[in-house]
């Protein structure tokens, strides 16, 4: 196994693609959650000066809820990992690597598990980013009382990672089906963007609740700050096990698929 990640870590790391988008995702993610917290203020105080109610100012980075605060906001950007997954598995066709990888001995299972670690890399290295990030911005703004609970909600940055994995699988898949970068991005595109957000507004509730991506945001829902209090808006402040489990299923089929078409396809 260190042998398949030393592989696959070659492949990524002269790849200047992969680091021009690491490099975009990782700089946006530290400026968009370092600022959230002023830009969501200023946003509140332009709105409480014609607010006839009180509008109280709130923060998204005291312990231990800043882990489902930053979490949730990372989970928007997520479509960026998937752009190097895709770019990454497509460019095995392209350059008819998995032709020669194959013909020189690695075994098609391999191939798959060396393609599973790159996945799970790029999840852990997004789960660190956030965790990173939750403890510099936690310890800066939480009071004595506050820090001694920093760990409450920690399992949201667990549940990231599992979001992001889940996420990153889908785009795997669409890649291995599609094969070529351009046909495989503009069919992600428009599924996550616009056909799935489309048979989720369509379709009934009881049907739409079973879609994958939808599946795979719903583990963190939007958190209940005090401004969602304020206006009686309450959403879950825990992760139910059912979107856990459903995301784990969704998982597990796409990455069976992404076997099988490995294992039947002629390369």
């Amino acid at each position: 196994m260190r042998i398949l990640f030393r592989i696959e870590a070659r492949k990524l790391f002269r790849s200047p693609a992969f680091w021009l988008i690491l490099a975009l995702y990782t700089v946006s993610i530290i400026v968009i959650l370092s600022g959230a917290e002023a830009f969501m203020n200023k946003v509140v105080g332009d709105a409480r000066k014609n607010s006839p109610i009180p509008i109280p100012e709130f923060s998204l980075y005291a312990f231990p809820y800043i882990w489902h605060n930053l979490t949730y906001i990372a989970g928007l950007f997520k479509f960026l990992l998937a752009f190097t997954i895709i770019l990454f598995i497509c460019n095995e066709f392209s350059y008819r690597t998995i032709r020669q990888h194959i013909i020189t001995g690695m075994s098609r299972e391999s191939f798959f598990l060396a393609k599973l670690l790159s996945t799970v890399a790029l999840s852990f290295y997004a789960a660190s980013i956030v965790f990173g990030a939750g403890l510099v911005l936690g310890f800066i703004h939480s009071g004595e009382s506050e820090t001694i609970n920093f760990s409450a909600k920690l399992f949201f940055v667990a549940v990231y990672f599992l979001e992001v994995f889940a996420y990153l699988s889908f785009a795997g898949m669409i890649a291995f089906l599609a094969k070529k970068t351009g046909v495989a991005v503009i069919i992600f595109v428009i599924y996550a963007f616009i056909a799935e957000p489309t048979l989720g507004f369509r379709l009934p509730e009881e049907v739409s609740w079973y879609l994958p991506l939808k599946t795979f945001g719903r583990m963190i829902d939007v958190p209940n700050t005090s401004l969602m209090k304020l206006f009686e808006v309450n959403f879950s402040e825990t992760v139910k096990w059912i979107d856990v489990v459903m995301t784990l299923i969704y998982t597990s089929a796409t990455n069976l698929i992404i076997m099988l078409k490995l294992k039947f396809s002629d390369y």
